[in-house]
């Protein structure tokens, strides 16, 4: 493997290039989860300001794992955070690396239909997130039509469909 030209690194992310002049973007906390969620017929997505692609997404609640927090943990946590939801059983769906030719980045997803309860959110300060619910069918709708096109969503909507979940 042939060494990295380090252009720029800050609290454990580092921006470098190969010869090609190819950049590569790394963190060492690289472990992210996500949740597909669905109540009744509905899944639960989020929508927020992306500042990469300068656009609103619809994508799936997650974010990063804190160092030594579990995974599953994680995706509670982020899910509460993000929608105000608790969640009861959790299932594993797999992970993926949604950005492999630029991020090391690694996503977890689960998936639940054990909806507990919902409350206020508990965002960040620099975060802004609609809560969307959308039915099954105008979700498969979505996808065809190209209107959700975040690879952790379309990965978990794909297992999920997969494993007979609905």
């Amino acid at each position: 493997m042939e060494e990295l030209n380090v252009l720029f690194s800050k609290n454990g992310t580092t921006i470098s290039e190969d010869r090609f002049g190819k950049t590569y973007v790394t963190t060492e906390n690289n472990q992210a989860v996500v949740m597909l969620a669905r109540q009744l017929d509905s899944f639960i997505f989020i929508k927020q300001y992306r500042r990469a692609v300068d656009r609103y997404v619809i994508q799936l609640p997650g974010g990063k794992v804190d160092k030594g927090e579990n995974l599953e943990d994680a995706v509670r946590r982020e899910f509460y955070e993000e929608t105000g939801g608790t969640c009861g059983e959790v299932v594993y769906l797999g992970h993926l690396i949604p950005a492999s030719w630029i991020s090391n980045v690694e996503t977890h997803v689960f998936y639940t239909e054990d909806i507990l309860s919902f409350s206020d959110q508990r965002l960040e300060d620099y975060e802004r997130i609609e809560v969307l619910k959308i039915s099954v069918d105008e979700t498969l709708e979505r996808i065809r039509n190209n209107e959700i096109h975040d690879s952790e969503s379309t990965f978990a909507i794909l297992q999920g469909i997969l494993r007979g979940l609905y």
